[in-house]
């Protein structure tokens, strides 16, 4: 029922709709196994990664579901940004730099506040799956800033040159949940859309609320429209991936679902042949049927057949033949499945666990990376470019919302903002601080720089005064002790 509130109030066009079960019925096969298999009769979708048996067999074939999609598309996300990346605002000019580092901490504060690398982390692995996620900013005077992301399930957007024109996200009110009759319940629709006052005016982002009753989804019962006195919209839609003008971008996915489903049914398969030729099997010659139906399977049963009166009459006598079998195609099926087990990991650039265990060198083991390194940094052509317009947003608005702590001259400071990658991966760290102290000591690099890159703490330029007024308290106690003892040589 809610999915149909949604489509309605969100006014999706049919192509949308296809898009959105592609993504149900992806997200449903990531999760694995069948977990609604009443729905699953009336909807094949929710069968996951399950199937239907349609086999006319004597006995219930197995369904033995090894999800190897789910920890290999976590994976990936946590190699994306379970370290989150190190960001550097750099002033353009020497005098605001230490403006400029004021301002990053600021920034920081607020993306901790939000546990936004956290929560990225999430929305890339959705990405991965459901192929775009979309992030936005509320700003509200004098409240925190809040950075949320929305599964493509709560929102819709248009766009044109792949600059995002509208985007609309559904809510449902909260009293919902104790409202049991439909006709009574209360939804919103929150629109960000570009506009203007006048033909000559600029343009500007507009926010419009939508308030929907459960009895009349067609016209709202009210409807507030607001400027926000920005030149943009709060919002940034993120396709993972995707071809030259692709409206939806792609699903990881695609490409596993069908070596995830070749795993399964071969290790079901491979099961129930174990089940079938672990146990021997008793073969009857010449017995009497009604023996041989009451016949007792268990171990060491005692078995009393009588012999089949024609048998009998022509001098045969009843036999009971044991049949034992071996897997003798083990090894085969083993070696099957470890092959697709590869072909999912090379579909995801995901170097394997055994790969790495005889690697001399954290270099070495980088190399291994290297493929899924270069994927992860594909992605973050996506992505970075969107932080960027984030932080710059959240640098024109944070004034609204912390403007006890926001300094005016943050808005006048020419900068450029970096991003440093940070991949899980073990380094030489030892080697590269060797380097860098010998550079340090051969004035080709700055205290401070080694500080900020090595030394793990907040205030680089703190730490780097106290480091100063040290060595000047070291100096001037030897100096004195060198006074002491050359005045002792005098008095001598």
């Amino acid at each position: 029922m809610i999915n149909d509130v949604r489509e309605i109030l969100l006014q999706l066009p049919p192509i949308e709709k296809r898009e959105r079960r592609k993504a149900l019925r992806d997200y449903l096969f990531y999760k694995g196994k069948c977990i609604n298999k009443e729905l699953a009769k009336v909807d094949k979708v929710f069968l996951g990664q399950s199937w239907e048996n349609n086999d006319n067999v004597d006995y219930e074939p197995t369904q033995d579901i090894r999800n190897k999609v789910k920890p290999l598309l976590k994976k990936q996300a946590r190699f994306m940004f379970g370290t989150e990346p190190t960001i550097t605002i750099k002033a353009d000019n020497a005098s605001d730099a230490d403006s400029c580092e004021d301002l990053r901490k600021f920034i920081n504060d607020i993306l901790e506040d939000n546990k936004f690398w956290k929560n990225t982390r999430k929305a890339f692995l959705m990405s991965t799956i459901k192929k775009r996620v979309l992030l936005r900013v509320e700003v509200n005077p004098g409240a925190p800033i809040s950075i949320k992301y929305e599964n493509i399930e709560d929102f819709y957007y248009k766009e044109k040159n792949e600059k995002l024109l509208q985007a609309s996200f559904f809510q449902e009110d909260d009293s919902n949940v104790f409202q049991q009759d439909d006709t009574k319940k209360i939804y919103y629709v929150h629109t960000y859309y570009y506009d203007r006052e006048n033909e000559n005016s600029p343009i500007q982002a507009y926010y419009k609320k939508q308030t929907y009753s459960g009895n009349d989804l067609n016209d709202p019962i009210e409807e507030t429209i607001q400027n926000t006195g920005f030149d943009v919209i709060p919002c940034w839609l993120i396709k993972n991936g995707g071809e030259l003008n692709d409206d939806f971008g792609e699903s990881d996915l695609e490409d596993l679902r069908g070596p995830q489903t070749l795993y399964n049914k071969k290790n079901s398969d491979y099961a129930d042949a174990l089940k079938f030729q672990m146990f021997g099997a008793e073969a009857i010659i010449d017995g009497n049927e009604e023996d041989v139906n009451k016949l007792t399977i268990a171990p060491n049963a005692l078995h009393a057949i009588r012999t089949e009166d024609a048998a009998n009459e022509g001098g045969k006598q009843a036999t009971i033949q044991r049949l034992e079998y071996s897997m003798g195609n083990a090894e085969a099926a083993n070696n099957y499945l470890d092959r697709i087990d590869k072909d999912m990991r090379d579909i995801l650039d995901m170097p394997n666990i055994k790969d790495l265990s005889n690697i001399p060198s954290a270099k070495a083991m980088k190399y291994m990376y290297n493929d899924l390194i270069a994927r992860c940094e594909e992605k973050w052509t996506d992505w970075e470019p969107v932080f960027k317009s984030l932080i710059s947003f959240i640098i024109q608005s944070a004034k609204y919302s912390y403007n006890t702590v926001f300094k005016d001259e943050w808005l006048n400071i020419s900068y450029t903002m970096l991003f440093k990658h940070n991949y899980p991966i073990p380094d030489d760290i030892d080697d590269k601080k060797k380097t860098a102290i010998e550079e340090v000591q051969a004035n080709v690099r700055s205290h401070k720089d080694y500080i900020k890159t090595y030394g793990d703490v907040e205030d680089a330029d703190g730490e780097y005064e106290q480091i100063i007024q040290e060595i000047s308290d070291i100096t001037a106690a030897e100096n004195d002790q060198m006074q002491t003892v050359h005045d002792g040589n005098l008095d001598e």
